[in-house]
């Protein structure tokens, strides 16, 4: 087990070593991305700020508590595109026939497709999310117990893997349809909006949709209500606010989009042909 681990580790650390040497031959389009997605980031806040400086609070949160669940959201988000990126052109390999490849290899082949590419423009959403995170700990007095960062750890681990089972579910569908790519556009909207502002200023319908059949809420709303000791408002026998449901509904969710994958793969896959 361990010898397989230590195989796998080897694998991604060689393909993100092969991700940073193609990154340095095109150094002008990797500051411009360095440059561009902070700027488009740090504006989205500026604009969030300008609006609160108006009307105060977003039903009860003040922009300290919103800077923390921004900063939260953006940070798995971050991760998610530097280790899952590949999860959103699901539909590109199956069109071009790229699992053919990945078939013969003695490899699992979600694997091989997840870190096909080490997207390290994941690192520059990294950047000001931790930035904007930080300033929201810092609002908020946020306690660095060793509890509260073992819970932290737990939670962008598991938002990660929410975002990426999100992402694998809906870009599985090509292996049925042979098209999925208008589900990315959709999914990064729905992100935005439901793990960079809190879900409790949408209608009721909107917040049980998004914990209950999609659970995009468990990313950064609810971890951030129970990291702040702050009401969700949402009525539920179980507390929803316990940060420790993310890293185990994104375990949960993770394993059901790679098993929806590996259908995909096994009873649609049509290969290149010849």
């Amino acid at each position: 087990m361990l010898r397989a681990l230590r195989h796998y580790y080897e694998v991604l650390k060689y393909s993100a070593v092969l991700a940073l040497k193609s990154e340095m031959e095109y150094i002008s389009y990797t500051l411009c991305w360095l440059l561009m997605i902070p700027i488009q980031i740090f504006s989205g806040v500026y604009v969030l700020k300008v609006i609160m400086d108006r009307v105060g609070t977003l039903n009860g949160w003040t922009f300290g508590q919103v800077a923390f669940l921004y900063g939260l959201g953006v940070f798995s988000h971050g991760l998610q595109d530097l280790f899952f990126i590949q999860t959103r052109h699901i539909e590109h390999g199956i069109i071009r026939g790229e699992f053919d490849r990945y078939l013969v290899r003695p490899l699992g082949v979600f694997f091989q497709f997840c870190i096909g590419t080490v997207n390290l423009v994941g690192i520059y959403d990294l950047i000001p999310g931790i930035i904007i995170f930080a300033y929201g700990c810092a609002q908020v007095n946020f306690q660095w117990s060793i509890q509260n960062i073992l819970l932290l750890i737990m939670v962008i681990i598991g938002g990660t893997l929410i975002q990426a089972a999100i992402y694998t579910l809906t870009g599985s569908v090509a292996f049925w349809t042979k098209k999925s790519s208008v589900f990315v556009g959709v999914n990064l909207q729905l992100f935005d909006k439901t793990t960079q502002w809190p879900m409790a200023i949408y209608p009721a319908w909107f917040i049980r949709i998004f914990s209950f059949l999609i659970p995009m809420g468990f990313v950064s709303f609810y971890p951030a209500c129970g990291l702040l000791k702050i009401s969700s408002g949402v009525s539920f026998p179980l507390p929803l606010e316990f940060p420790l449901w993310t890293p185990l509904v994104g375990l949960v969710w993770f394993l059901l989009g790679r098993k929806v994958f590996y259908l995909g793969l096994e009873k649609k896959y049509e290969s290149a042909g010849s």
